[in-house]
């Protein structure tokens, strides 16, 4: 990991004290040799300003190690990223892979099996926009959908099963894969919202309390984890929304009822379709009190 200039900087001061020919160059005879680094760093401190000529020449090679480092790191991460999503039957493979799939009612793009590619591309036929893989404990769970940001969908009946045809046709063989596309799983919110009357009334309070959890929720990375803190701290901080009390939360995936979460902030719900939305106003329980 790259080290701050001020951290580069520092272990400069510090051998710069140490090195005995410096310390005579400069005249520095009160040196301590059993300082820590911390100490000889903040000695060089006491006898140098941060305008003096050693100390501009010692930031200008610190900022230079400083950007080197940051580009080693740069491009570690982006070797990591490449070998992550090229290496066939990782996860970031059964990512790429889902993303690049092309499905067109009776068009045929010419998929070789072999490498994976379509004989014709068309990126307008790539239909799944977001996907996630994870281990399942006997395979792969793979969650996908399309649309933008904010407008998630499932993959229709049609398109599900053409995809499902190709994903198994690439992946390795012998590794079953469990592919979902479901609609959004719900949220449903009880608890009390202090306002500002100053700045709301009751209803458009109501309005700002929805309009912010929806854009929270749409903020979390598909398949990313939904944090009831987060959320919170994402009403406070409105201008106009002093407290609020979190009484219950429920949440509710496709084709089943409402369930209680129990909530730990060091273990967030991650939604059963990778992406999740406020649920029915009806399955709301919002109560809005005026701040005193």
């Amino acid at each position: 990991m790259a080290r701050t200039i001020k951290e580069i900087a520092d272990g400069m001061k510090v051998d710069f004290v140490r090195n005995e020919n410096l310390r005579g160059l400069y005249g520095l005879t009160d040196y301590d040799p059993d300082s820590d680094a911390a100490a000889l760093a903040a000695y060089y401190d006491s006898k140098f300003s941060l305008v003096s000529v050693e100390t501009c020449i010692l930031f200008v090679v610190a900022a230079c190690a400083a950007l080197l480092e940051n580009m080693f790191d740069w491009f570690t991460a982006d070797v990591d990223e490449i070998v992550n999503e090229d290496r066939y039957g990782r996860k970031g493979w059964y990512e790429k892979t889902a993303r690049n799939f092309q499905f067109e009612d009776g068009t045929d793009f010419g998929l070789d099996i072999e490498t994976g590619k379509y004989a014709t591309l068309d990126e307008e036929a790539r239909i799944v926009t977001h996907a996630s893989a994870n281990s399942n404990g006997f395979g792969v769970k793979l969650k996908v959908a399309k649309g933008d940001t904010g407008a998630l969908q499932p993959l229709s009946q049609q398109e599900r099963t053409a995809f499902e045809t190709y994903i198994n046709r690439l992946k390795p063989a012998g590794v079953p894969v469990t592919v979902v596309s479901r609609n959004a799983d719900l949220l449903a919110l009880d608890m009390a919202v202090y306002y500002d009357p100053l700045v709301f009334t009751e209803a458009t309070a109501l309005q700002k309390v929805k309009e912010t959890a929806t854009a929270y929720l749409q903020g979390i990375e598909f398949n990313g984890g939904f944090m009831v803190m987060e959320m919170v701290d994402r009403l406070q901080a409105v201008q106009g929304i002093d407290i609020v009390e979190v009484r219950g939360v429920r949440t509710k995936h496709e084709g089943f009822n409402y369930v209680s979460l129990v909530y730990n902030d060091s273990y967030p719900y991650v939604p059963d379709s990778g992406y999740m939305a406020l649920g029915d106003d009806a399955d709301q329980a919002i109560e809005l009190k005026v701040r005193q």
